[in-house]
């Protein structure tokens, strides 16, 4: 592929709650943690979606092109949000929420420096437990023109949703009725703040209306907008070419078909070899402990499968994988920038009946400070 992919905004506007996660059996543990709520869905519950609306829509032979990135938000004052670069270091900035006027930088060793590693762009003292996450403005990426100063700060936002628990049974099959012992579970709805859409990019489009999307039932409003009506700028940051360094602004998951790994490996020549390694030295990354990735895959008829996915048999989940998170930055160990996401070879990508790629997986963008 020569070309970006993403053409469409796809915004999700949700009528009431949304799903977040089920938590563990009633248990003290579950009663007071959520460790396993996992809110906004990956890019594949978005494309399983699609998937289904261009089936309905009479368009199967589409969905093998079908690409889709995410997740973002759009806030109440139209911005798209997204994920902020850990190399901000991040500030509390009174009533306003966190903001970030400085940043980490890659240097080397020598010159004085005993170790390469991400050191601050100014003399300034680093805690331990510094605040990482969130999301930023588009339109205040950290990629400006020489004539905007780098020392305006960037505003940081929390997450525009809160969960809301419930306590559940489990009910029988037969019966509407709980299923006895056992049975109670706890379960999040997910809250939006008013005004608040999520995101996602996709390749295709599709006609609007109500759908249910990521589980329960629950319905949202699905509206499909050309990215040039919200956010242009992005159309031109993934244009352009990645010179050190990068963010991600998706989830990366790298690797070959039995393990995870950081940094991309192109399995299309024997063994495999690592395109963004130069003279052996592998890239810089800053990133923070990965996350479980893992969607469904085959469901249906084997003979409505892709050919790959049927001739692997009906499975119904993907293999369990670990991804760096949104967020994560990459710095490539020479001056030489790298191709926009675009021209990443889907090689360099898992495949399960087909390219990870097709996900929107480790959709980066360019960093350069005035």
């Amino acid at each position: 592929m020569n070309r970006n992919p993403f053409q469409y905004l796809l915004l999700l506007e949700p009528l009431g709650l949304l799903y977040g996660s089920s938590g563990r059996l009633l248990s003290p543990d579950a009663l007071t943690g959520r460790a396993a709520e996992q809110f906004p869905p990956d890019s594949p519950v978005m494309a399983g979606l699609m998937a289904s609306i261009l089936a309905d829509e009479g368009r199967h032979g589409e969905v093998w092109d079908l690409h889709t990135a995410g997740p973002f938000w759009i806030s109440s004052e139209n911005q798209l949000m997204v994920p902020a670069p850990l190399l901000l270091i991040q500030e509390e900035a009174g009533a306003t929420g966190r903001q970030s006027t400085h940043h980490l930088s890659w240097q080397p060793a020598g010159e004085g420096r005993p170790a390469s590693g991400w050191i601050p762009n100014q003399s300034i003292a680093l805690s331990h437990k510094a605040t990482s996450g969130g999301w930023i403005p588009l339109d205040r990426w950290p990629h400006q023109p020489k004539a905007r100063s780098s020392h305006i700060p960037i505003p940081i936002h929390d997450d525009p949703w809160r969960p809301v628990p419930h306590l559940h049974p489990r009910l029988k099959l037969d019966e509407r009725v709980s299923a006895g012992d056992d049975a109670l579970f706890l379960e999040y709805g997910i809250a939006l703040q008013p005004g608040v859409r999520l995101a996602y990019l996709s390749s295709h489009f599709v006609s609007g209306g109500l759908v249910r999307f990521g589980g329960e039932g629950h319905l949202v409003q699905l509206e499909c907008r050309p990215i040039t009506s919200i956010a242009p700028r992005l159309l031109e940051l993934l244009a352009c070419q990645l010179a050190a360094p990068f963010a991600l602004i998706t989830p990366a998951l790298w690797g070959g078909p039995k393990l995870s790994i950081r940094e991309p490996l192109d399995t299309s020549v024997p063994r495999g070899n690592f395109p963004w390694r130069r003279n052996g030295v592998p890239p810089a990354i800053l990133t923070e402990r990965p996350r479980p990735w893992r969607h469904r895959l085959g469901l249906g008829r084997a003979d409505s499968l892709h050919p790959e996915v049927a001739k692997a048999g009906r499975r119904r989940l993907s293999r369990g994988r670990w991804a760096l998170p949104a967020g994560s930055c990459y710095h490539i160990n020479d001056d030489k920038p790298i191709d926009p996401w675009s021209e990443w070879e889907e090689s360099w990508f898992p495949k399960e009946g087909f390219s990870f790629k097709h996900f929107g997986m480790a959709l980066s963008l360019p960093i350069a400070w005035s």
